[in-house]
């Protein structure tokens, strides 16, 4: 869809130590936390897009990653039903600053549908089944996406707290996997490339709407193989997210409005 570039996000609460984490023993500076995240939202105005801020929820503790609560394809935005219960209050902030762009659908129950299982390509958008999206929310967005025109691939997640975990995509027709965390037969048609297995999961990406690629400065050697390939990696340190099972996607939502 054309138009201007637009990067919903929303910022670090209070209460960010006590984000869900799969490692109870993590301990979070949220100072540094928002350093972190500042310096990520200067990237994406510096790449050209437009910085629409949701105010943080102190109830909330995860909300600053605003693409589980959401999934835009054309003109509607999928109003998701996140897989941890603690979470479904985030969503509709983000639902009703969407739904000045966007008609809304919600997913239904008992369906799970958190936005990092979900990626969004010109004619495919890859469901990912994990632990926070359950087989009846992939259905509710495969009926949908169906009917928008576009293929529903589903792919079973293995490790990972969601497809994005371990699938990210580069461009429209690469993506960096985690070595054997997904179905990797589901993803025919894309190229595959692969994380170092010493980074396994510590690898994050989102491209940037001028061209190059944010990437987690905390997987190297990964960013050396993808350098040596041709891509424009832009390095960045959010240590403090990546602690609490984020990435670089988690963080916004990037929307094209008239």
């Amino acid at each position: 869809m054309p138009g201007i570039p637009v990067a919903l996000i929303r910022t670090i609460p209070d209460s960010f130590d006590r984000a869900l984490t799969s490692d109870p023993s993590v301990r979070v500076d949220v100072g540094l936390a928002r350093a972190q995240h500042d310096s990520y939202v200067a990237h994406l105005e510096a790449s050209g897009c437009q910085i629409v801020t949701i105010a943080p929820d102190p109830l909330h503790p995860d909300c600053v990653f605003i693409e589980d609560t959401a999934v835009v394809i054309g003109d509607t935005a999928v109003v998701t039903r996140p897989g941890a219960p603690s979470r479904r209050g985030e969503v509709g902030p983000v639902a009703t600053t969407l739904s000045r762009w966007f008609r809304l659908l919600p997913i239904e129950p008992p369906g799970t549908l958190d936005g990092g299982d979900v990626i969004v390509t010109s004619d495919r958008v890859l469901i990912g089944r994990s632990s926070r999206t359950n087989a009846d929310g992939a259905a509710q967005l495969r009926e949908f996406v169906s009917e928008a025109g576009l293929e529903p691939i589903e792919v079973r997640v293995d490790e990972g707290l969601h497809l994005k975990s371990a699938v990210l995509p580069l461009d429209p027709e690469t993506v960096v996997v985690a070595r054997g965390a997904v179905e990797e037969s589901a993803l025919i048609g894309y190229r595959l490339l692969y994380q170092d297995d010493s980074e396994r999961f510590r690898f994050s990406a989102l491209p940037l709407p001028s061209g190059g690629v944010l990437v987690t400065s905390s997987a190297p050697r990964t960013i050396t193989d993808l350098i040596s390939q041709g891509y424009q990696a832009v390095p960045i340190d959010i240590s403090q997210i990546q602690a609490v099972d984020g990435g670089l996607t988690c963080m916004s939502i990037l929307v094209n409005i008239p």
